[in-house]
Formats: C-alpha cells, structure tokens, sequence
C-alpha cells in the first residue's frame, strides 16, 4: 500500500507540473485571441521601448526555460541542471504543487474578470474603461500574482536549479513589466488610476 502511494505520488509530481504549466499557457493564448478577435485588434503586443523587449525577452526565456525543464524531468533525463535536487521531502513538493494550483487558479479567474480588456504588454492604445473590480479590488495585479504563485510553486514541486532560475527570471520581467503598465495606465485613465492605486495594493 505504502509502495502505491509513493509511487502515485511520484507520478504526480513528474507529469502534474508540465501538464499545469501546458493548460495554464494554452488558456492564456486562447484567451488573447479571443479577445483580439472581439477587440478588432491585436490584444498582444509588448512596447517598443528596451524595458517592453527586455520583459519580453525574459517572459518567453523562462516559460521556455520552465517547460524544458519539466519535459526533462517528466521523460526521466538525468542533466543536473534540468532535475531536482535531492533532499526535498515529498510532502514540501506536494506543498508546491498546490501552491501552483492555487496560483493557476488565480491567474485564470482574474483574466476571466478583465474580459474583452484583457491585454499582454503595454498596447498602443488603452482599453475602453479601467477594470477595479473582482479580484481587482483586492489587488491591481490578481493575474501577475497568480503566474508568480504558479512559478514559485512550481519550483519548489520540482526544485531543479533550472526550475529556480526560471522562477526568479519571471519574477524579475513581472517587475518589469507591472512597473510599465502603471506608467501607462495613470497616462491613460488619469486621476481614475490614482484613485485606483491609492485605495488598491499593488499585489496584495
């Protein structure tokens, strides 16, 4: 008995982060592209700025990163990089992965709450009204909280120095990138965004 449980938890932890991190992705992506088509126009498009490619370059760097990783771990490859280090007991990784669940949870209700204004980067130009309500009462960046949830978690489910590198290299875009979007936003909703961002924690 104790042997199948083991075992059903190794199972878990080797597949369950790449399949969360697939599902989480595809959502996203189709998410934007139902909102370009209901927008009429692009709704992904970063900056032009070398902040705006910078967060790019860093977004797509550790996502790629993130998902080479699992793919090694889930196929059993044996690169150090790319594996987990040993020590970490089961019940801390396990711990890890619901954190990215609740994390990946996050993330998909607060895009679901932005609807047709949902946007990835800094867009040429604002959506039509500024969203404050939902999960954007309780902090003016519910869907960036959720994906570094996610990636923290996931990181500690399968704590490979990859894994970490790529967590922290999201972390650092995230900065970035919010740190944008709030120039962009007070620029385009004026006295509404300081209202907002006095009443409203920028995570939490």
């Amino acid at each position: 008995m104790e042997a199948a449980v083991n075992e059903a938890v190794d199972q878990l932890l080797r597949f369950g982060p790449l399949v969360m991190l697939a599902v989480t992705a595809a959502w996203l992506a189709l998410a934007t592209r139902r909102t370009s088509a209901s927008i009429g126009s692009r709704a992904y498009g970063f900056g032009q700025s070398a902040r705006q490619r910078l967060a790019r370059l860093l977004f797509a760097g550790s996502v790629v990163g993130a998902v080479l990783a699992l793919v090694a771990y889930a196929t059993g490859a044996t690169t150090p990089f790319l594996n987990p280090m040993t020590g970490e007991a089961s019940i801390v990784r396990l711990a890890g992965l619901f954190l990215a669940m609740s994390g990946q949870a996050l993330t998909l209700f607060a895009q679901d709450d932005m609807g047709r204004r949902w946007r990835v980067g800094v867009p040429e130009v604002a959506p039509d009204a500024l969203v404050t309500t939902g999960l954007f009462g309780l902090s003016r960046n519910p869907v960036f909280l959720g994906m570094l949830a996610m990636a923290a978690g996931l990181a500690v489910a399968v704590p490979a120095p990859a894994m970490i590198a790529c967590a922290g290299v999201f972390w650092i875009a995230c900065e970035i990138q919010v740190r944008d979007e709030e120039r962009f936003l007070q620029r385009s909703f004026g006295p509404a965004y300081l209202a907002y961002r006095s009443a409203v924690r920028r995570w939490i």
